[in-house]
């Protein structure tokens, strides 16, 4: 039985446990956007940057709300490996970031039962998506991409779980896109992500949960087993 646990920490943020190891996905943990770009914070930072403890972090791409550069430089580095694009190199290195990988779209690793790929995504700056597959489970993060056509070509993965962008902004695909999408690709579960972050740059998850049999909504914060999110549609 997987003991995976899923927990979302808000934008595209998310920390994936097996109990051995640790995966974060994009995390956004300081208020750097209203800092540079004033655009404040909806939900307060689930914890703070110190108190991380992955294994693995992962930054799907060079920007301020998945490569926080107020947080990063506050963490435990020394036992994390960052995996990120090229482009986002030089930031995690100015960021004080140790062990960094190149995770550019074809890049595949596998660290204790979890393995990872960078896939295709379409956004403004060099980015990628993520595949996650553990226990016989397979898990699709679209970071932030717009649509393409490329992006149906993930259909060849069976995904089980895709999180998948619904904002509509800024380089990334809006609801009608996003349902479309989810549709094509035919998860077992379609979970809303990329919102709730910014008055200027949100959307309301349940216009793409209410238009999917197999849509559902995880809260801020909140853990789940992955059966219990597979079990919820």
């Amino acid at each position: 039985m997987c003991s995976l646990k899923i927990k979302w920490i808000g934008q595209s943020g998310y920390i994936l446990s097996d109990g051995k190891t640790e995966v974060c996905i994009d995390p956004y943990l300081s208020n750097v956007v209203d800092r540079i770009a004033k655009r404040g914070r909806m939900a307060k930072a689930p914890f703070l940057p110190e108190e991380l403890t992955s294994d693995v972090v992962i930054c799907t791409h060079n920007h301020l709300d998945h490569v926080d550069i107020d947080a990063i430089p506050l963490m435990n580095k020394e036992n994390m490996i960052f995996l990120a694009p090229d482009d986002a190199k030089s930031t995690l290195l100015e960021c004080g970031v140790i062990n960094y990988k190149a995770f550019n779209e074809g890049t595949r690793i596998k660290i204790g039962d979890f393995e990872l790929e960078a896939v295709f995504a379409d956004h403004s700056v060099p980015a990628v998506g993520v595949i996650v597959k553990h226990s016989g489970i397979t898990l699709y993060f679209s970071g932030d991409t717009e649509y393409n056509k490329k992006l149906e070509e993930l259909k060849q993965y069976n995904i089980d779980i895709m999180f998948i962008c619904i904002n509509g902004k800024l380089g990334n695909m809006n609801v009608d896109e996003a349902v479309k999408l989810t549709k094509i690709i035919c998860p077992k579960v379609g979970v809303p992500t990329h919102y709730g972050m910014f008055e200027s740059n949100t959307e309301n998850p349940k216009f793409y949960t209410s238009r999917l049999s197999c849509g559902f909504e995880m809260a801020y914060n909140t853990e789940y087993d992955l059966e219990e999110v597979m079990g919820n549609v």
